[in-house]
């Protein structure tokens, strides 16, 4: 993700920033290196929020759940981003869920060394301040894609954040430099799996994209910018 995109971009709900430098955290005060699997829960809504999560390899997900058991997916992190960061300075307890997505690494960092290396370092406050920034723009156009935008339009709208984001220009096309899985698409648009692998076949078959595995290259950013809601 580029941290230096215009102030108009609207950023991808994947966030992953490799070039970002955590040096000032990890130099010392953080806790080794721990290893996740998909579907393991690294903290849940409502938990004491003494450290927050530095994602070396792998992504996490990060989900609100209401008292009735809905949830509401905000993001998806990887390299190089935090998760646990925007508790950090309220009330002492993680205000979402945070569970992996894939197999993954991520190294805890305690809250008071946050804060000690944000106001030493002025290259971890514009980071951490930048994370947070995102994901505050992303929550906002989320909650505008779900109360007016249809399924295909939802898809389309993440598919071009992703292009704009980490796109690769490539002879067939714009390739996605960051993988995605049908389940993670679904879980951000708020859609079922079978809807959203039903609206990525028909922008397949209409030859505006083309998956593999995983990987995603958009073969016409017109044609489907054309499909891109309104907002």
């Amino acid at each position: 993700m580029n941290p230096h995109a215009g102030a108009a971009a609207s950023p991808s709900a994947w966030i992953e920033v490799p070039q970002f430098d955590w040096q000032a955290l990890t130099a010392a005060g953080a806790l080794p290196a721990v290893a996740f699997r998909k579907g393991q829960t690294l903290f849940s809504q409502g938990d004491a929020a003494t450290h927050v999560q530095l994602i070396e390899q792998g992504r996490v997900r990060l989900m609100l759940w209401s008292e009735s058991g809905h949830e509401k997916h905000l993001a998806i992190v990887g390299r190089h981003g935090l998760v646990g960061e925007c508790s950090a300075f309220l009330d002492g307890r993680q205000s979402m869920t945070a569970v992996a997505s894939c197999d993954g690494v991520a190294r805890q960092i305690e809250r008071t060394h946050l804060l000690r290396c944000m106001q030493a370092d002025a290259t971890c406050l514009r980071q951490v301040l930048w994370l947070m920034g995102t994901k505050l723009r992303v929550l906002a156009q989320q909650n505008l894609l779900l109360s007016q935008t249809s399924a295909a339009e939802r898809v389309v709208h993440h598919l071009l954040q992703l292009a704009d984001t980490y796109g690769e220009t490539q002879a067939t096309g714009m390739a996605i430099g960051v993988s995605f899985t049908h389940q993670e698409m679904a879980n951000i648009t708020g859609l079922s799996r079978v809807m959203t692998s039903n609206v990525m076949s028909q922008l397949q078959g209409q030859g505006l994209i083309e998956m593999a595995k995983s990987h995603c290259v958009i073969r016409d950013m017109q044609g489907l910018r054309r499909l891109a809601p309104k907002l």
